[in-house]
C-alpha cells in the first residue's frame, strides 16, 4: 500500500483536496483510526500475557518446565501422551 503524507494545514493555509476518490480516502482513513487503536491495545494485552506467562515460567522448577514442554509438544504433533 503506498502511503504518502499530505501537508497539514498550519493557520491560516487550507488544505485543498478537490478530486472525490481522494476525499472518500481520507474519510476511510480517519474512519478507521478507533480500529487501528482497538487493534493496538489488543496486542499490547497479548504482549503483556506473554511476557507474565515467561515470568511465571522462569519460576517453575526445572523439571516441571520440563513436564510442561514435554505435553506441549506432544499435542502439537498430535501423538496421545
Amino acid at each position: 500500500m503506498n502511503r504518502h503524507l499530505w501537508p497539514a494545514a498550519l493557520g491560516s493555509e487550507v488544505m485543498t483536496v478537490t478530486e472525490q476518490p481522494d476525499v472518500e480516502r481520507l474519510v476511510r482513513e480517519a474512519r478507521d483510526e478507533d480500529a487501528a487503536i482497538a487493534d493496538l491495545e489488543g496486542c499490547m494485552r497479548r504482549l503483556l500475557r506473554a511476557r507474565d506467562a515467561k515470568t511465571a515460567l522462569a519460576g517453575l522448577p526445572a523439571e516441571q518446565l520440563r513436564a510442561a514442554l514435554h505435553l506441549r509438544r506432544t499435542e502439537l504433533e498430535g501423538n496421545p501422551t
